[in-house]
């Protein structure tokens, strides 16, 4: 019946905040209610879509998310509010208690909260290795002139604590056609090189995840690095550390 903007439902969600109980805050607490966030429509909907749809399936690999912690977060986002929790990393040997500044979320094999506390760069935080989050009254304001979509799209993935670089990649001729047609980063440039090959140029951070996307199968054997000799070194220890799928003991 009432479907409500990003903006109008922080709004009410701001408002709720200053209200005693009461029929009114009763009232704005049910149509919040009825208003799913965003996120938690991308990662819990999707199911219900394809189970509704006899000839759309999932494939990929997705960490299963809390519904209930999803709605803390983006509420948080949407309210400029801190959270707290505990986050266990993926190697550490117990959770650690964190207070942060929530700026958004990012959606890729897992669900990232990207977050920051007082100055400091913001950090991504996996979102099924928190534990307990709550909202606290602490009121936090953005950095001015920070933008989380220009954040975001500084990286090639969610890892943004690489250094920013210029990278040149060749696509050989015969798989060129498939290359064009994907846009690998915001900031590619792109040109027909010698041999039917194709050139792509950009500027971003996280280079694991370029990597990555550069040994699937499509690409394999036929893409070349040209540029930075970091990234061809790089490329060359993650090859080295994947031998231990069959050196193992």
């Amino acid at each position: 019946m009432l479907l409500l903007e990003p903006t109008e439902k922080a709004a009410l969600e701001r408002h709720l905040q200053t209200l005693p109980d009461g029929v009114e805050a009763r009232a704005i607490t049910k149509v919040l209610a009825d208003n799913e966030p965003l996120g938690v429509k991308a990662t819990n909907r999707l199911d219900s879509l394809i189970n509704a749809t006899a000839h759309t399936g999932n494939v990929s690999p997705r960490a299963t998310i809390d519904e209930t912690q999803m709605r803390v977060l983006e509420s948080a986002i949407d309210g400029l509010v801190e959270v707290k929790f505990k986050y266990r990393a993926q190697k550490a040997k117990s959770a650690v208690l964190r207070q942060v500044r929530p700026l958004g979320l990012l959606f890729g094999r897992f669900v990232y909260l990207v977050a920051s506390t007082g100055n400091r760069a913001p950090i991504s935080y996996r979102a099924d290795l928190l534990e307990n989050v709550e909202i606290t009254d602490t009121v936090f304001y953005p950095k001015k002139g920070w933008n989380f979509k220009e954040w975001a799209s500084e990286s090639f993935g969610v890892f943004h604590g690489d250094a920013l670089w210029k990278i040149k990649i060749r696509f050989a001729k015969e798989v060129a056609k498939r290359a064009e047609k994907v846009q690998f980063h915001p900031s590619q440039k792109i040109s027909h090189g010698r041999n039917g090959s194709l050139v792509i140029e950009m500027r971003c951070r996280g280079h694991r995840e370029l990597i990555w996307e550069l040994m699937h199968p499509d690409w394999i054997g036929n893409v070349k690095i040209e540029s930075p000799v970091e990234l061809q070194n790089e490329y060359m220890r993650q090859i080295e550390r994947a031998k231990f799928a069959i050196n193992a003991e």
